[in-house]
């Protein structure tokens, strides 16, 4: 029987690093000593979190740019030179207030693709990829649209869901859905390398993002009043379940996704 794999101590790579998750994520990998990749589209910010972070972390090193660029794979492989990868911490992406459907499609589901498919080599053994889904994704209720996502991951088919791309919202969510079923796709080849991958779904988070969804979304503001832990949740809640995920007491954890949501989404689904 194989044994847990040990502690990982190669680079660790935030996308997403100067926004609501992705800082708090940077600052439990930084405080562990462990050197970082941090990614972000705001080079001002995360070029400031590196500076802070700095003193305590292995290294750190910055890379600014767009994650949807086709060529953004690449410059993190590039960035990452000959260290070892040990883990990628996807927190970057759009949510329904940030642009088109179509874009957010895209940024949300196959620039991370790309992304994990680039760096799924890098990993070294024991490696970990955790990703960011949410609970908007266990809101869809069609079941035949849910049908028409996987059958999108397994087959690249996207008749049945590109009626949906024009609502940021419901693109929003698809995404999502399609970014849970890739991870349950990718379990195998990543277990083939010795390697896992897992999701996270974030109910209402009190970042800037999660804030300004609730002030323009009055079904969102609504649903925030019936979270069972009677509050939202905050960035390092997220990030403290990522850490777990790419420890040896996730060892056997692989090819799921796993909710952070306050209770909601069970609360949601005993009244259907």
């Amino acid at each position: 029987m194989s044994t847990p794999s040990p502690q990982q101590s190669g680079t660790v790579v935030i996308t997403g690093a100067a926004g609501g998750m992705g800082r708090p994520a940077a600052e439990r990998f930084a405080a562990q000593g462990r050197p970082l990749l941090l990614c972000d589209l705001n080079a001002e910010r995360v070029e400031a979190l590196a500076h802070e972070l700095r003193p305590s972390a292995g290294s750190v090193d910055v890379l600014a740019d767009d994650i949807a660029a086709p060529e953004f794979p690449g410059r993190v492989v590039d960035a990452l030179g000959d260290a070892p990868l040990s883990a990628l911490i996807h927190t970057a992406g759009l949510s329904p207030t940030m642009s088109d459907g179509r874009r957010i499609f895209e940024v949300n589901y196959h620039a991370t693709v790309r992304l994990v498919d680039a760096l799924r080599p890098r990993f070294e053994a024991g490696g970990s990829a955790v990703l960011i889904s949410s609970v908007s994704a266990y809101m869809l209720a069609d079941m035949a649209l849910l049908d028409a996502v996987r059958a999108f991951v397994m087959t690249g088919e996207d008749a049945a869901i590109a009626g949906h791309m024009e609502s940021p919202g419901m693109s929003y969510a698809l995404s999502k859905r399609a970014v849970i079923t890739f991870v349950e796709r990718e379990a195998a080849a990543f277990g083939a390398l010795g390697l896992r991958i897992a999701s996270i779904a974030p109910g209402f988070i009190d970042t800037p993002m999660g804030m300004a969804e609730a002030e323009e979304n009055a079904q969102l503001r609504s649903l925030l009043g019936m979270v069972p832990q009677q509050r939202m949740g905050h960035g390092d809640e997220i990030a403290s379940v990522a850490e777990f995920l790419c420890s040896p007491a996730a060892s056997y954890i692989s090819g799921t996704d796993i909710r952070v949501d306050g209770g909601i989404i069970g609360l949601l689904s005993t009244k259907r």
